[in-house]
């Protein structure tokens, strides 16, 4: 918390503001709760209140009443825009509630109809049966929710639409009218962002995995497949969800945690000091073709997008994960960037290897070590046989977050060297 006395002093100690996502509170004289805030970056959203001339006759007199600030962490955007919710709900702070040009709050609102649509509204109060999450403090947050859910849940607004709209063209409206097989799978949707909004992310991941296998199982790949990638997108969309009562309760909840998961991986791959920065690498290729490296960063247990680094591979058209690995660490090794207390390697004990030679051949003594994906194993080098962790594990939680992110940012450069040749 920042106790400040004037808006002088509000300024002088912004520069101690964390740059991640969580809300900001802003307090004034008497300690009453006046604005909730979200950002990506607390600090950089925060200091813009001090630093902009066109604030608008409401956001400055705001201003000039604020006289303490408190945040909390959170540990990804999603997690910002529900407790944000949670919070202007349980407090009502007058800046986000009372000056709104006498607009009231805003919910996302699913009907109790034959087909649920989704939609947003108004009104507190609705018939039985109908599920309601917010407030949300504007429509643009809720729109922001909305068009999350809807990359994962494709969901249908309209109701019996003759012909389908635009959005089943794109694939994000399941068109639930079409037949009995799709109203079903449909229904079966809703419940999951009902259970998705009401803070059980935990609960719905296990759901799809549990959902996945039975698929697999009785051979329907495709339907396998579709399920895992909501998984995939949903585990992104959330990181280690957690609930906007838990950040509530415990406002260090994220350095908490971030330290206990630094502290396990210490320990659990028995290195020299805690690993402040740790770089993760993965190679992302279609038969050989367009490949290409990523290089992703956390510092201090949290990513910093700003320290990514991409590699367009230059070795060869053939497939050869080994010798991609050997290139993309290599041309790491050869820039003047901050040295990394760990290196993780998305792969085997052939990729780990891989790197290795050149962390041997360029003389660095860098902790390294590679995650397996299929068994989720962590191989170290001049062992044998590789650590498997289990799920709960701090550690493994914090390595597979780095793989993840590390793939996230290596497809999505390889598409786009895809799209630029398609274009050509």
């Amino acid at each position: 918390m920042l106790k400040c006395t004037s808006v002088s002093t509000l300024k002088k100690t912004i520069a101690n503001l964390p740059q991640t996502p969580g809300i900001y509170q802003f307090y004034d004289k008497d300690k009453k709760l006046l604005y909730v805030g979200k950002s990506v970056s607390i600090k950089h959203r925060v200091n813009s209140y001090f630093t902009s001339k066109n604030l608008g006759p409401k956001t400055t007199l705001l201003v000039k009443n604020i006289k303490d600030i408190k945040y909390i962490k959170v540990f990804s955007e999603f997690e910002a825009l529900l407790l944000e919710a949670e919070l202007i709900r349980t407090h009502k702070p007058f800046f986000n509630i009372e000056a709104k040009d006498d607009k009231s709050p805003i919910y996302i609102k699913i009907s109790n109809g034959l087909i649920p649509l989704l939609s947003t509204t108004r009104k507190e109060k609705t018939k039985k049966g109908i599920f309601l999450k917010g407030p949300f403090p504007s429509a643009k947050t809720t729109k922001a929710i909305l068009k999350q859910l809807r990359k994962i849940f494709p969901y249908c607004q309209h109701k019996n639409p003759k012909t389908p709209c635009l959005f089943v063209h794109l694939g994000l409206c399941p068109y639930p009218y079409g037949t009995a097989k799709a109203k079903e799978k449909y229904t079966k949707d809703i419940v999951k962002i009902k259970t998705l909004l009401s803070g059980k992310s935990k609960v719905l991941i296990r759901e799809l995995k549990a959902e996945m296998q039975c698929a697999a199982r009785e051979l329907r790949f495709e339907d396998a497949q579709l399920v895992k990638k909501q998984m995939l997108n949903l585990q992104y969309l959330t990181t280690t969800y957690t609930t906007p009562r838990e950040f509530m309760e415990r406002p260090t909840l994220v350095d908490d945690l971030t330290m206990a998961r630094l502290k396990d991986i210490k320990k659990e791959l028995g290195l020299k000091k805690l690993p402040r920065r740790i770089e993760c690498y993965d190679i992302s290729n279609f038969q050989g073709t367009n490949a290409t490296g990523s290089m992703v960063v956390f510092i201090n247990g949290q990513s910093d997008k700003g320290q990514y680094r991409r590699f367009k591979i230059k070795f060869t058209n053939k497939p050869n994960d080994y010798e991609m690995i050997r290139e993309v660490i290599a041309r790491r090794l050869k820039n003047d960037w901050p040295e990394a207390d760990l290196m993780i390697i998305d792969g085997g004990i052939g990729q780990l290897n891989s790197a290795i030679g050149m962390i041997t051949k360029y003389k660095k003594k860098i902790p390294i070590v590679s995650l397996a994906k299929r068994l989720e194993e962590i191989y170290i080098p001049d062992t044998k046989v590789p650590i498997s962790l289990p799920a709960q594990s701090p550690a493994r939680q914090l390595v597979q977050a780095l793989r993840d992110e590390a793939h996230r940012f290596a497809i999505g450069y390889h598409k786009l060297l895809r799209a630029k040749i398609f274009l050509k």
